[in-house]
């Protein structure tokens, strides 16, 4: 019954039942009994009426009083969960979010959340509170005490258990403690069920109505934020991969092959010492004390690079420009840092962190590669992409040779704007210097 509904009722009810009150009081007992005793019965039935119209208003008010407030806390729990799964793509903090928020709304004895792996389809839970430890193994997999979770996923509905004591899927996870009323709510994200909200609570307080569907809302709710978390989780693992990677392989182009030329080096020089020949020894312990003062300051600057301060979606130029800074203190070579007019910059972090590497790579050949040779960095930034170029004035190359003998780390810098949808030019040739170009597309325009 709505509110207008009741508005009409308070008007008509009351009106109406006076009238016909006093139609009968008049065609039956006008001229039959005393007026006073007309007097008397009508002020009674009017009494009567009006106390019983009151209980029913004041009942239905109750009701309306009641659904409101329960509508309320519906509307709380949805957008505390709503709120606390958004501040994080973090799975665990999220599906901790989902079922602590769950647990103070309903005042429940128990709460978990299972999510479906991709692995191997099994439900595995992501997070819980209350839950008996049996009810899953150590990797999380949820054995066949599982609140109904898994005839939830295949039925697509809310499945309830009255009683734990009469269902041998949620006995199982209370064999001594007290009788529980069991929920098992699917949760869904773009039409596809990828996990289920357990809930259970004593059966002195069973769950009504209002709170099932609560819980089944909430699952609707939450899965689009519990799959993007899935998804970031991927993503940054996948990433953490490619870098492995790329280290792997500077590793393997820098310290591993200076590891192996003074293997090489050592041998010969052993055997110079067994012919007695001190002089091309003596040479031969001058070159390798070289390799490994060389070797030792790249592994340095390497380490220091990878130490320094990333901008993460903060001020990207400031970054840049302190870093060359730095470099040029450090390192005696030349640079110079040119900033470009433009848009603001509006890279995710992952394409800001290639970006720096990529700087950081190129100044760093041209310390190795160019002596005495000055570096320019500039970026430029318009309303779709930042573009940073890095040139120097040294005595340049053949790209293409260098490429096939893969010196310079211009392959790693390639992947590294390539895994962020961005693109990588060099330019040289020899006695004219080089310049690269590295361009990422934005992710958004923060203004001019």
């Amino acid at each position: 019954m709505n509110e207008r509904a009741l508005r009409w009722i308070s008007v008509v009810v009351p009106t109406t039942a006076v009238v016909v009150f006093e139609l009968l009081t008049h065609v039956l007992f006008y001229e039959a009994v005393p007026a006073w005793v007309n007097v008397v019965v009508a002020f009674g039935g009017i009494t009567i009426g009006a106390f019983a119209f009151s209980a029913f208003m004041f009942s239905t008010m109750g009701r309306l009083e009641r659904e409101l407030r329960e509508g309320n806390r519906r509307l709380a729990l949805l957008n505390s969960v709503a709120t606390a799964a958004s501040e994080s793509l973090d799975l665990d903090e999220v599906a901790s979010a989902i079922t602590r928020n769950v647990m103070q709304a309903l005042a429940t004895d128990a709460v978990g959340l299972a999510l479906v792996s991709e692995e191997d389809g099994e439900l595995r839970l992501v997070a819980q509170s209350g839950l008996p430890l049996n009810i899953a193994d150590g990797s999380g997999r949820i054995g066949p005490y599982d609140f109904e979770c898994r005839k939830a996923l295949m039925r697509g509905q809310t499945i309830i258990t009255e009683d734990s004591r009469e269902n041998a899927a949620c006995a199982g996870a209370f064999p001594d403690g007290p009788a529980m009323t069991c929920l098992s709510a699917p949760v869904r994200a773009k039409g596809n069920d990828i996990g289920a909200i357990l809930v259970a609570r004593r059966i002195s307080r069973p769950l009504s109505s209002d709170e099932v569907d609560l819980v089944t809302a909430l699952g609707l709710q939450v899965g689009p934020a519990l799959q993007n978390a899935q998804l970031f989780g991927k993503s940054g693992a996948i990433a953490v991969l490619q870098e492995r990677q790329r280290v792997a392989r500077e590793v393997h182009d820098g310290l591993a092959q200076t590891m192996g030329y003074l293997n090489v080096q050592m041998g010969i020089t052993a055997h110079l010492l067994a012919d007695g020949d001190l002089e091309k020894a003596q040479a031969e312990l001058v070159a390798m004390s070289g390799v490994t003062r060389d070797s030792y300051e790249d592994l340095r600057q390497s380490i220091v690079d990878l130490r320094a301060p990333h901008s993460l979606c903060g001020d990207l130029r400031r970054t840049l420009r302190e870093y060359v800074e730095r470099f040029s203190l450090q390192t005696g070579v030349p640079c110079q840092f040119e900033n470009g007019r433009g848009f603001a910059v509006a890279l995710s972090p992952s394409a800001e962190v290639q970006l720096i590497r990529i700087v950081q790579e190129a100044l760093t050949n041209v310390k190795k590669h160019a002596p005495g040779a000055t570096a320019w960095l500039s970026l430029k930034t318009n309303h779709r992409r930042v573009c940073a170029v890095i040139q120097d004035d040294g005595p340049g190359f053949d790209p293409a040779s260098v490429g096939r003998s893969g010196r310079f780390g211009l392959q790693t810098m390639k992947e590294r704007a390539e895994s962020v949808g961005g693109s990588f030019v060099i330019e040289s040739r020899p006695g004219v210097g080089t310049r690269l170009e590295v361009t990422i597309p934005m992710e958004g325009v923060k203004g001019a």
